[in-house]
């Protein structure tokens, strides 16, 4: 197993072992899978059809970049993105795009554009929804979310 596989299988696995330490709000998921958070939480970002997520520079630690996602009259989902270290904007973009792709399901088409970005798209009669980073935990990646 390459090095850079056996460090993401490790990272999933941590979140995975995470789940039955409870937190504050919510619990930590394995990269890419959802969590529904409190909505007391936090207060509902503006809503839109359509996200774009712009990813800049190489990554140089390991690290998660977690989003929210507010579909319309429901609670919003946590999803959570492992990064390794040295990986580029355009593999952070795929497995954002992957990870959003799985946690949003069939009311949602998500998508990479030129690479480095992703478009979260609503399909018709989903709705408008809200979009948050929360954190970002891998060191010099840049994040940019824009409505469409």
């Amino acid at each position: 197993m390459k090095s850079s596989s056996l460090r993401l299988a490790l990272l999933r696995a941590a979140g995975i072992l995470t789940l039955a330490i409870p937190c504050l709000a919510f619990a930590q998921a394995p990269a890419g899978a959802p969590t529904t958070v409190a909505a007391a939480e936090t207060e509902r970002p503006r809503a839109s059809n359509k996200w774009r997520i712009v990813f800049d520079e190489r990554a140089k630690s390991d690290g998660t970049i977690r989003f929210r996602v507010w579909p319309k009259d429901a609670p919003p989902l946590q999803v959570d993105v492992a990064v390794l270290d040295g990986q580029s904007e355009n593999h952070i973009a795929k497995s954002a795009r992957d990870a959003l792709g799985v946690a949003l399901g069939k009311g949602f088409h998500v998508e990479t554009d030129d690479g480095e970005d992703v478009l979260v798209k609503a399909r018709h009669g989903t709705g408008d929804f809200g979009l948050e980073l929360i954190s970002n935990t891998a060191r010099d990646v840049d994040i940019k979310l824009r409505r469409e």
